[in-house]
């Protein structure tokens, strides 16, 4: 349907390769948000390090979102018991995440350190021969 529209009715948005992975939302492969809008592409053409979408500006979806985003913030801003729920949440998924780079570093004095890798020879394979001659696994 949206590729039997006329190309005056289309927005032309200009994005170079960083850009539409900065500055996009993507709802999947032929719809994203810019700009707190929603656009469906209807053709893309790349050129060098630009990207060329015709988009049909979706102004029903647009209205949509910002429904859903204000709904969803005033049912945890006006109430304070969800809004402590909320801040709990917070600081628990927080808590899963290093905000500092994790290096672990061992007292075993057989690692050899190369830059921030380590190796360590400590455990050895086991290196098993199989038996000789096979056993023979017939009931």
């Amino acid at each position: 349907m949206i590729n039997g529209i006329d190309k005056e009715e289309l927005e032309l948005l200009k994005f170079s390769k960083k850009e539409i992975h900065t500055q996009l939302r993507w709802e999947h492969s032929k719809e994203f948000e810019y700009k707190g809008q929603m656009y469906d592409i209807v053709e893309k053409i790349v050129k060098e390090d630009s990207i060329f979408y015709w988009c049909w500006w979706d102004h029903e979806e647009t209205k949509l979102n910002k429904k859903l985003s204000n709904l969803a913030n005033n049912a945890f801003r006006d109430n304070p018991k969800k809004q402590k729920k909320n801040q709990q949440l917070f600081s628990y998924l927080k808590s899963l995440y290093f905000d500092e780079p994790f290096i672990w570093h061992s007292n075993n004095p057989m690692q050899y350190k190369a830059a921030n890798f380590y190796y360590s020879d400590f455990y050895k394979s086991i290196n098993l021969t199989p038996p000789s001659p096979p056993p023979n696994n017939t009931l």
